[in-house]
C-alpha cells in the first residue's frame, strides 16, 4: 500500500509537476481553491478537493496522510505592500489552519512547508539555513514569518515540520510570464525581448531535480523535521548567459533589448544556496547542470 500523500495549493506549476513525478510512488490527494480537471483527468488515482484553504478545514473523514506538502502560496516580485494582507492569507492562514487540522495526527511523519531563498535578501552568497535573513519584499518578510512560525510549532507543539527554501524553479507548466518562459517563448517565435542588464545571477533548479529532492527529504523525515533546507542547485548563473544560451539552441533571430527595463530596487545580484545541509541529510546531492536542463525543457 502506498504511503498518502497531501499536497496542498496542489493544482499549480510545482503541484501539477508533483503529480506527475510522484503519482506513481505515493496515493497523492490534491486541495486546492481552483483544481484544473483537464490536467488531473490524466491522473485518475489522485483525489482532488477543491477548497478554500485559509477558510475551510480539510474533512476529518479523510484518511491521515503520511506526508504534507503546503504549496499553497501568492508568489509575487513586487514591492507594493497592497499585496501584504493576501500574502498573509495565503501564507500563514493556510499554515495554521493545516496545523490545527493535524496537530494530534501521530500518523503524520513531515510537514513540507514552502519558504523561499527570496528571505536570505542582500546577504552574501552561497546562502547558509542558518544565516539571519534580510528579506527586502513583501513577498519574501511574509515567507520569513512563515518559516519562524513553523519552527515554533515544532520548538512548542512537537509538530514534525520542516522549511525547504527552493532556488528559482523553472519546467513544464511554469506561467509564461515567468523568466524562463517568457524568454524561450520570445526567443521561439523571434519576437524581441525588453529585459533588465541581466547581469544578476540566479540559482535556477529544473522541477524535475527539485521534486526528487523534497522526495529525497521526505524519505528521511525523522532528521529533516525542525529543519530549514535549501532545494537548488547550488549553482548561480546570469540571467545574461541564460538568454544566450536559448537563444543559441533556438536559432533565434530575436532582438535582445538590455537594460530596456530597469533593476529592481534592492535587486540581489547573486542569490545561490548552499546545498551543504541538503546532502548531509539525504546523503543525496542534486543535479546542476541548468544549462542541460534548458535544452531538455526547450526540446520537450
Amino acid at each position: 500500500m502506498l504511503d498518502k500523500l497531501y499536497i496542498i495549493g496542489g493544482s499549480g506549476f510545482v503541484g501539477k509537476n508533483m503529480v506527475r513525478i510522484l503519482h506513481e510512488k505515493y496515493a497523492i490527494f490534491v486541495f486546492d481553491k481552483y483544481i484544473d480537471e483537464a490536467y488531473f483527468a490524466n491522473y485518475p488515482d489522485v483525489a482532488c478537493h477543491k477548497m478554500e484553504l485559509d477558510k475551510e478545514q480539510i474533512s476529518e473523514e479523510l484518511p491521515t496522510p503520511k506526508y504534507i506538502i503546503n504549496l499553497a502560496s501568492i508568489v509575487t516580485a513586487e514591492r507594493d505592500m497592497s499585496f501584504f494582507d493576501a500574502m498573509i492569507q495565503s501564507n500563514l492562514k493556510v499554515l495554521l489552519n493545516l496545523f490545527a487540522r493535524f496537530k494530534d495526527d501521530k500518523a503524520l511523519e513531515l510537514f513540507v512547508q514552502f519558504g523561499s531563498s527570496e528571505e536570505y535578501g542582500e546577504i552574501k552568497s552561497p546562502f547558509l539555513e542558518s544565516a539571519r535573513e534580510e528579506p527586502n519584499s513583501p513577498y519574501a518578510l511574509v515567507k520569513q514569518l512563515t518559516t519562524n512560525t513553523a519552527k515554533m510549532l515544532y520548538r512548542n507543539y512537537d509538530f514534525p515540520i520542516m522549511v525547504v527554501r527552493p532556488g528559482n524553479l523553472f519546467g513544464p507548466l511554469q506561467n509564461m510570464s515567468k523568466f524562463i518562459p517568457y524568454v524561450i517563448e520570445q526567443l521561439r517565435t523571434n519576437q524581441p525581448l525588453n529585459v533588465t542588464p541581466c547581469e544578476q545571477k540566479r540559482d535556477f533548479i529544473y522541477v524535475d531535480d527539485f521534486v526528487n529532492g523534497i522526495h529525497q527529504l521526505m524519505r528521511v523525515a525523522h532528521v529533516a523535521q525542525g529543519e530549514i533546507v535549501n532545494v537548488s542547485s547550488g549553482t548561480s548563473i546570469a540571467l545574461k548567459d541564460i538568454i544566450e544560451h536559448c537563444r543559441k539552441i533556438l536559432n533565434s533571430t530575436s532582438e535582445v533589448n538590455y537594460g530596456a527595463i530597469p533593476y529592481r530596487a534592492n535587486e540581489v545580484m547573486d542569490l545561490r544556496c548552499s546545498m551543504y545541509k541538503f546532502e548531509i541529510i539525504t546523503g543525496q546531492s542534486i543535479c546542476d547542470n541548468t544549462l542541460y536542463r534548458l535544452q531538455t525543457l526547450i526540446e520537450s
